[in-house]
């Protein structure tokens, strides 16, 4: 993984690799010892209530509007906005327009994606690009 990355660039490249499956896509950017980034953008179930009981993360809209659940919390989001999401915090989305949702996600300390998510309903899909 590089040390530099143009966000522009990684979301026009993860629209291009969008599928009809509806699977939300994850492209990793870097991986620390301590945290984690990549970008998130969501499918047709857009980024299902889950917790993270021992992560926390930060997330920056880049792409898209929607409402956007921390807790009992429910905010609107646009590209730009800032999300702290604690640890334990059931969090994602709400409600959207419709349009592609993206997100620059933070995680420390580091976080398995297949293990360390706990999810309010079913899995939804997700694939790496």
């Amino acid at each position: 993984m590089s040390n530099f990355h143009n966000l522009g660039d990684t979301v026009r490249s993860m629209a291009a690799a969008a599928g009809s499956d509806g699977a939300s896509l994850v492209r990793g950017l870097t991986m620390g010892e301590e945290v984690m980034a990549g970008v998130v953008r969501a499918g047709k179930d857009r980024l299902a209530l889950h917790r993270q009981p021992a992560h926390e993360e930060l997330l920056v809209v880049l792409e898209g509007e929607g409402d956007f659940r921390v807790g009992d919390e429910v905010r609107h989001v646009a590209p730009g906005d800032f999300i702290f999401v604690p640890r334990g915090a059931v969090h994602g989305t709400v409600g959207a327009d419709g349009a592609p949702l993206s997100f620059l996600s933070i995680f420390t300390p580091r976080v398995d994606l297949a293990n360390d998510m706990v999810w309010e309903a079913d899995r939804p899909a997700f694939r790496m690009v």
